[in-house]
């Protein structure tokens, strides 16, 4: 289905849900509604000042941590693929692309918990499996680009926002256990509370599983929160946590079609059909640490926070597929991590008559100093100079953003940044590369607030993404003249919006996005001609995004709600070359990329969610999540077929008890992550020579819990 036709169908849906709904909307109802606090009522934090999510002029979702309890996550993956224009590309390590702008191998989102930036290791993965989900009070979720989180905003802002205690609250507890599918238990407690304008907070939790493919995790995770709120209104906190995780996974994109039906569930298969020598799974040991001070104050005038935060963050990674095929080709990379961050943002409310006006000024600073050492132990002669290095990586930005109110409906915002990263490489060959790059980001967005409870808002904006440690080391380890690590240059995003949200009341809830979006210098992997080993990460081409996102929700009685999340989403290149397999010879050849629709990436995803209450404190929750058709490869001749799957989740809360059932996956649709971008085949004439990483299957869960 062509794009153009399945928007029109979408936004057909969305009108036609708009009319039956709104219609019915009345106040027969208004004594039997939920009286919770909806989404678009809720402040949101990730923006340069805070104000309710249906006033910011920006496409933002928000998962508390009540909707997260209510879904039974394990993780965010679970809650973030549920948000439309955010799709899982993970595979061995947990991955999410939101608006399609993700390249291959590298960090995705920029990552926030309470504002600190999460940037884990070389590549800077999205490790989302390291935050526990009982940990967490809020996620936010900004899918337009924004000017207060610097290089990396491009590709969206996930803000994770832990729990901390209330300084007028009494003493609190909240405890749980579970127990699921593949041995999955998971533990967590915790207290809360405040005296004498002393406020704290303190969790411990428990995570093991054997894993779909007894891919074997253990989680250990300790938070706390304490702070003192002076008189003025003025708080100081101070935050550590500690992470601590073990996990063994089966080697990626091995499996071919064979070993998906004999081998699906397991970390060790032989090499082949007829080759019974097993591939072995790989080990990763990690620790993260972070010590952050905070201090923030918000008036009725002004407002500003700042946080000064170190994190510490070791890794031991043990190669080991190889360790039955060729042993001298098994490793460990020790690889250790420190970060230093400092941020601090500030402003104030003015009032000018018919026009109020509040800007905001910013500044942070980071620096991440990164080594990493490597051992064979099967060859310990074994050259390691190109697999030792050190990164030092320092960015600075400062931004001005400016909120106008105009006879309080109409608004602008407007704001620039300006930001510089330097890089310093070198390894042991040696290979030593200095960059230095300034980029400029901007936003104008006029607003209309039509009520106070509804708004619609068009957008522009530039923003940067740029690239992670690890493409500089491959850039010097394999580059040469086509690579050049000099060469690499951070990606460009121009976006354009235009957003409709409004709350007409506990029934209907409408947020409604439309997008246009230039990708300039997009990376992706790149190969010399006729060879099949790649050079690295570079720039390559241009890329075109355009979409529409649709939230709906409302409780309509006391016995039932729904839930609606869908998005389309076309993307395709616009320019670049990439050097593929054709069809049927299976010679490699450089191919323009131009009309391309980018791979790994949906035209069409929903979900489609129940709930029911038939009794007081019983809930049942059901979601039809639903992921189209999608390409593979670059010149899109190989497609992974459309998904559909069921969750169902069963609720009783009785007093200060929970008990659940949830059932993810319920009908075990086989689901994998696909590899085979270049379009290689088993030999001219032959099939598609795919590997596969298997996702998981039908998972069942139990758990209790306990609040006072």
């Amino acid at each position: 289905m062509k794009a153009a036709n399945v928007m029109s169908r979408l936004t057909t849906v969305s009108l036609l849900s708009l009319l039956l709904f709104g219609g019915s909307v009345g106040t027969g109802f208004s004594a039997v509604i939920d009286t919770t606090v909806h989404e678009l009522e809720e402040v949101v934090v990730t923006a340069t000042n805070q104000m309710k999510v249906v006033d910011t002029p920006a496409s933002i979702s928000i998962i508390t941590a009540e909707e997260l309890e209510q879904m039974g996550a394990n993780n965010i993956i679970e809650a973030l693929r549920k948000i439309p224009g955010v799709n899982d590309t993970s595979a061995k390590d947990s991955a999410i692309t939101i608006r399609g702008n993700r390249s291959a191998m590298a960090g995705g989102p920029v990552i926030l918990i309470d504002g600190i930036p999460q940037k884990v290791g070389d590549y800077q993965y999205d490790e989302f499996s390291f935050i526990p989900v009982s940990q967490i009070e809020r996620i936010e979720v900004l899918r337009s680009a924004g000017i207060a989180y610097g290089p990396g905003a491009a590709r969206g802002v996930i803000n994770i926002i832990s729990k901390k205690g209330d300084a007028d609250g009494a003493f609190g507890f909240d405890g749980g256990v579970s127990y699921g599918s593949w041995n999955t238990h998971n533990e967590y407690a915790g207290i809360s509370g405040g005296k004498n304008s002393w406020d704290y907070y303190l969790n411990a939790t428990n995570y093991h599983t054997d894993g779909y493919e007894d891919e074997e995790t253990d989680r250990n995770s300790a938070l706390f929160r304490v702070g003192y709120t002076i008189p003025d209104g003025t708080r100081i906190g101070l935050k550590g946590n500690f992470m601590k995780r073990d996990s063994d996974f089966a080697y990626g994109f091995v499996k071919k079609g064979w070993h998906l039906e004999n081998y699906r569930d397991k970390s060790h298969f032989p090499k082949s059909e007829t080759d019974p020598t097993l591939w072995w799974h790989t080990e990763k040991e990690q620790e993260e640490s972070t010590l952050a001070l905070e201090i923030s104050q918000r008036t009725e005038s002004h407002f500003y926070d700042a946080s000064l935060s170190w994190t510490g963050y070791d890794e031991d990674y043990g190669d080991l597929h190889y360790l039955k095929v060729s042993p001298k080709k098994i490793y460990q990379d020790d690889k250790n991590q420190d970060t230093y961050a400092f941020t601090a943002s500030g402003g104030c409310h003015l009032d000018l008559g018919s026009v109020g006006y509040t800007p905001t000024v910013g500044v942070n600073f980071e620096q991440m100093k990164f080594d990493q050492t490597r051992v064979y132990a099967n060859d310990a002669g074994k050259n390691t100079d190109m697999y030792d290095f050190d990164i030092d990586q320092k960015q600075m930005g400062l931004f001005w953003d400016n909120d106008f109110r105009f006879a309080e409906r109409w608004g602008v915002k407007a704001g620039g940044r300006v930001d510089r990263v330097d890089v310093a490489f070198e390894d042991r060959v040696p290979t030593r590369v200095d960059e230095a790059t300034t980029m400029f980001s901007w936003i104008i967005a006029p607003s209309y607030h039509f009520s106070d409870k509804g708004s619609v808002y068009l957008s522009a904006a530039r923003n940067y993404w740029y690239p992670t440690p690890r493409y500089y080391a491959w850039a010097a380890e394999k580059g040469g003249d086509i690579n050049r690590p000099e060469d690499l240059k951070p990606e460009e995003s121009i976006t354009y919006e235009a957003g409709y949200k409004h709350m007409f009341s506990k029934m209907l809830t409408i947020n409604l996005t439309t997008y246009y979006a230039f990708y300039n210098d997009k990376f992706s992997t790149v190969y010399a001609p006729g060879e099949t080993t790649s050079k690295g990460q570079k720039n390559v081409g241009d890329a075109e995004a355009r979409g529409i996102e649709v939230e709906l929700d409302g409780r309509l009685n006391r016995f039932f709600g729904y839930r609606f999340s869908g998005a389309i989403q076309d993307i395709e290149w616009t320019s670049g070359q990439m050097s593929v397999y054709l069809h049927p010879s299976d010679k490699k050849s450089l191919q323009a990329l131009d009309g391309y629709q980018i791979y790994d990436i949906p035209e069409l995803s929903y979900v489609v969610g129940l709930d029911f209450y038939p009794m007081a404190g019983l809930k049942l929750s059901a979601d039809v999540n639903y992921t189209g058709s999608k390409y593979v490869d670059y010149l899109n001749r190989i497609e992974y077929e459309s998904k559909t799957t069921l969750d169902l989740y069963l609720s009783y809360t009785r007093n200060n008890w929970r008990y659940w059932v949830s059932g993810k996956n319920v009908f075990d649709e086989e689901i994998e992550r696909v590899s085979n971008s270049t379009g290689n085949l088993t030999g001219p004439d032959g099939e598609y020579d795919n590997a596969y990483y298997v996702q998981d299957g039908a998972y069942v869960e139990a758990g209790v819990s306990y609040r006072f």
